[in-house]
């Protein structure tokens, strides 16, 4: 079980590092935090931000230094550390006791209380409200009680990560007391879930196609509030925004004050990746996260002595996925593809420090297969080497031929395009290497760049996408070190939509194709099991009782899922990306 810290982390990377910033006189030769500024590149909205985190704007900088949760989790470590909760007790009788840190305040100076606690919850039903039982109690001013579902209840570990994911330091229920009590009404005016039901049912309740419409409407109304002064209780308080810079000054009444090292953050709002190496290079910001292309990143190292890169791990794999609404893409064609290119020049033409990989998609990243599979069950995920003679032969079986150093199908050459984000230097190397690859291999490549993500995303997901094939994460882990976060990304939140996976509709349900009306939405996706039996699964049916298997039945599930999804050769990574 995983040990959570009693010392706050307190983003370390930014408050704890005394040698970063500028510097005023100081004539008592003490070391004083008001004498440094820390300067940090951090885009927003440039239409202004609403004083609250929800509020529908990207806060640049103020969410990484004002708004808090209850606990800190560290990616790059995989390490949990308190922060508004003292402590958080999970006992035997299907219960959770969250200790409010006493001295927690807001930045208005008001405690932060156990009422805070339970309003961020039943105004925001994020993920671990569904195994919630029935709504949160307030034991005393600084307790909270959690009952959790009997049948899906999480483990230890994963009860502590879901709490650690949400921003609990950002819902004042004396600030947004009318949202908050509208929604609690909502809430328990819906049927209670029946004993064994794993759909969404936040604390228990099961949400009505009415009910949705007016959670909807009243979260709309939450969203648009704008109280004077930006809620929160994080270490920095918002001084100042405007469209191109924003301050913020130190919490002097914050419960870890000590541990902050910097009187003022000035964040810039500069969202071209080369003003950004410039701002660099020219000492105008003391940090930015990510890592440049080496040469990029030698240069601005050379130009500004000051400057320390450090290299960071990443739970993510960088490669291609096939759009499998297109006909090209037959289960021998997909193959063929893992052979073609020889994937460590692709991961020097994407990131020199990243760490190649033979693997197809297989849905987790390399370092957390390893981590969470069964090392037999991890030694079974196929492995491909560069081999062109045999991506041939592959193509030749599936009906390819080649004439005058080109590839045909159905007597016409075989012309592909690859979407990639034009924002991202990493996938940028890869989209060219690829390029050279397949051209020098017999496949026209036409490469799409799209100026950002948001951009090549929506392109991607589209019907009839003019995308054969994308670079992207193929295996990425965006939430806290558990296979669900990975599974969710490839199958639902991005890689699903891009690889046009299908999906269960109503009428499936209408029509009988499936009995539970619960699987509509849901990947129609049936894989082979692990065990050799010849027996397949649902995918779709694996996800929601994850996190509460035990660890022999969690290893039984990932083998299924990582060797089922590795059958089908989706896609291929080419390397685990390291960052910075």
């Amino acid at each position: 079980m995983r040990r959570i810290s009693k010392f706050a982390f307190a983003l370390v990377t930014f408050l704890m590092i005394s040698g970063c910033g500028t510097r005023t006189s100081n004539t008592t030769g003490e070391i004083n935090p008001d004498d440094y500024v820390f300067r940090v590149n951090k885009t927003w909205d440039r239409t202004g931000i609403r004083n609250h985190y929800h509020g529908g704007s990207n806060i640049g900088p103020i969410e990484w230094l004002s708004v808090e949760p209850l606990v800190q989790y560290v990616r790059s470590t995989d390490e949990l550390h308190y922060l508004l909760a003292e402590e958080i007790i999970h006992n035997d009788d299907h219960t959770s006791i969250i200790k409010v840190r006493k001295n927690a305040k807001w930045h208005t100076g008001e405690d932060f209380t156990a009422e805070d606690v339970i309003a961020f919850f039943h105004i925001n039903f994020v993920s671990v409200t569904n195994y919630i039982a029935k709504p949160l109690e307030e034991i005393d001013n600084k307790t909270v009680k959690i009952t959790w579902k009997t049948w899906m209840e999480p483990n230890a570990n994963v009860k502590n990560l879901l709490l650690a994911e949400t921003k609990v330091g950002s819902v004042q229920y004396s600030v947004f007391k009318t949202v908050v009590d509208r929604c609690q009404e909502i809430l328990r005016s819906q049927e209670r879930a029946p004993e064994g039901y794993n759909d969404w049912a936040p604390f228990g309740y099961i949400n009505s196609k009415a009910s949705e419409t007016l959670y909807m409407e009243n979260y709309n109304t939450f969203r648009a509030m704008n109280p004077k002064t930006f809620v929160a209780t994080g270490p920095f308080k918002v001084e100042r925004v405007t469209q191109n810079q924003m301050v913020l000054l130190r919490n002097k009444d914050y419960y870890f004050a000590d541990n902050v090292k910097f009187g003022t953050v000035l964040g810039y709002n500069t969202p071209d990746i080369n003003g950004i190496y410039n701002l660099l290079s020219t000492d105008k910001i003391d940090y930015q996260d990510g890592l440049a292309p080496e040469a990029t990143l030698n240069s601005i190292l050379n130009q500004n002595p000051k400057l320390t890169h450090l290299k960071m791990f990443d739970p993510g794999a960088i490669g291609l996925v096939f759009n499998l609404e297109k006909e090209i893409w037959t289960p021998k064609v997909r193959e063929a593809f893992q052979y073609i290119f020889n994937r460590e020049e692709m991961k020097n033409a994407g990131n020199k420090y990243g760490i190649t990989s033979s693997f197809p998609l297989v849905g987790m990243a390399p370092s957390e297969a390893k981590a969470w599979m069964k090392e037999s069950d991890y030694a079974r995920i196929p492995t491909y080497t560069y081999d062109q003679t045999r991506a041939a032969q592959l193509l030749t079986e599936a009906g390819w031929t080649k004439s005058g150093g080109k590839w045909m199908v159905g007597g016409e050459q075989v012309k592909l395009s690859l979407g990639y984000d034009g924002s991202h230097p990493g996938m940028s190397g890869v989209a060219e290497g690829v390029s050279s690859t397949l051209n020098t291999f017999g496949i026209e490549l036409v490469l799409k760049r799209a100026a950002d993500f948001g951009t090549w995303f929506d392109t991607a997901k589209t019907q009839e996408s003019v995308y054969d094939f994308v670079v992207n994460w193929t295996d990425l882990n965006m939430s806290f070190s558990y296979p669900t976060g990975s599974f969710n990304y490839v199958l639902n939140d991005i890689n699903g939509p891009i690889m046009h996976l299908q999906y269960f509709t109503q009428e499936d349900f209408d029509n009988g194709v499936i009995d539970d009306e619960r699987l509509i939405g849901k990947p129609k996706l049936t894989l082979p099991k692990a065990d050799g039996s010849g027996e397949t699964f649902r995918i779709s049916e694996y996800l929601p009782t994850m996190y509460s298997l035990t660890e022999e039945e969690l290893h039984a599930r990932l083998a299924d899922m990582v060797l089922g999804l590795a059958s089908q050769n989706f896609g291929l990574s080419f390397y685990q990306n390291v960052t910075g």
